[in-house]
C-alpha cells in the first residue's frame, strides 16, 4: 500500500507541477506524458479500490508546491477535469458504453475515481437487462417534471389528495432506505434493484395524478414528492443521458 500511495503521489506532484507552469497537455501534445501519468495513478486508485476525494488530493499536491491559493481554485478543476477525462477514456475503452459514462460522469461533485468505476460496472450491466427500459423512461419522465421545481419544499403527506400519491411517496420512502444502505458498500446492482421498485407507483402517478395543478400547495408538494423519488432512480447516474 505504501508503494501504491508513493506512486500515486510522485505522479499527481507531476502533474500539479505542470499544470500550475501553464504546460497542460494541448491536442495530441504531452511532452512530460502527464496523459499516461493520470492513467497510472487511475490504475491504482481502480486496483486497490481507494475511495479518494481526488479534489482534496489534488488541492493537497499543490499546497505542498507552494501555489498561491487563487491559482489553486483555478488548477484544481483544471487538473480533476483533466484526470476525469482520462478515466472516461478508459472506461470506454473497457467496453462501458459511452452514454453509461456520461450518466455516471454528470455529477461533477462526485470525485471519487473507485465509486465513479463502480457505478459505472453496475449501470453497464443493468441497461442490457429487460428491466432497464421501463426504468429509464419513468425515470425521464420523474426528471423532466423536476425540472420545473422553482423553489424547494418539505413533502407534506396531508397534501396528498389521490392514492397513487401516497403509494409512490411510500415506495419511495422505504427504497431510499435501501438505497443509503447499499450505498455505504458501494452495491450500485443493488441501488438499481431498489429503483426498479418504483416503476410501477411511478407510472400509477402518472395516470393518476395531475402534477401541474392549479393550487400552488399542491402543485409544490407533487414536484417535491418527485424530487425525492428522483434521488432514487437517479441514484447510480443521470439516467436521461442512457440511449435506448
Amino acid at each position: 500500500d505504501i508503494g501504491r500511495i508513493v506512486g500515486i503521489a510522485d505522479k499527481l506532484d507531476n502533474i500539479c507541477a505542470t499544470f500550475s507552469r501553464g504546460l497542460a497537455p494541448t491536442g495530441s501534445q504531452d511532452p512530460y506524458a502527464l496523459r499516461r501519468q493520470a492513467l497510472g495513478i487511475i490504475n491504482i486508485l481502480l486496483d486497490a479500490n481507494y475511495h479518494i476525494s481526488l479534489y482534496k488530493v489534488i488541492a493537497g499536491a499543490l499546497y505542498l508546491l507552494q501555489i498561491a491559493p487563487e491559482q489553486t481554485g483555478k488548477l484544481v478543476p483544471q487538473i480533476a477535469e483533466f484526470m476525469k477525462q482520462r478515466l472516461r477514456n478508459m472506461l470506454i475503452d473497457q467496453g462501458i458504453r459511452y452514454d453509461v459514462v456520461d450518466a455516471v460522469l454528470a455529477e461533477e461533485r462526485n470525485d471519487d475515481f473507485a465509486d465513479l468505476y463502480a457505478r459505472a460496472v453496475a449501470l453497464n450491466n443493468f441497461v442490457a437487462s429487460e428491466a432497464a427500459p421501463a426504468l429509464i423512461q419513468a425515470a425521464t419522465r420523474v426528471a423532466n417534471l423536476c425540472k420545473k421545481i422553482e423553489t424547494e419544499t418539505a413533502i407534506n403527506p396531508q397534501l396528498f389528495e389521490v392514492e397513487a400519491e401516497t403509494a409512490l411517496h411510500a415506495a419511495a420512502m422505504d427504497a431510499n432506505k435501501e438505497v443509503l444502505a447499499a450505498s455505504v458498500k458501494y452495491d450500485y446492482a443493488a441501488v438499481l434493484t431498489q429503483a426498479t421498485k418504483l416503476v410501477d407507483p411511478i407510472n400509477k402517478f402518472f395516470d393518476d395524478v395531475m402534477v401541474m395543478a392549479e393550487d400552488e400547495k399542491i402543485k409544490n408538494n407533487r414536484l417535491a414528492l418527485l424530487s425525492a423519488v428522483k434521488d432514487v432512480t437517479h441514484a447510480v447516474g443521470d439516467l436521461n443521458a442512457i440511449v435506448q
